[in-house]
């Protein structure tokens, strides 16, 4: 059973999960051809200050203008 785990700044819509989760389940389904009802995607939200990239964290995820 593949399992993946997706973690992201807090701040997207459950519509903007749900569409992440479904794209991620399609093209694992369609690279490995593992089954549908195998396929488990974790989506872990976290505030933007626990996500540091080259030693600064980075600010909490806004969506665009």
């Amino acid at each position: 059973m593949p399992v993946i785990q997706c973690d992201i700044r807090e701040g997207r819509t459950e519509e903007q999960k749900q569409a992440l989760a479904r794209e991620i389940t399609r093209v694992v389904h369609e690279t490995i051809d593992a089954p549908l009802e195998y396929i488990y995607v974790l989506i872990r939200e976290t505030p933007g200050s626990h996500h540091v990239k080259a030693g600064r964290a980075l600010p909490d995820w806004k969506p665009p203008v």
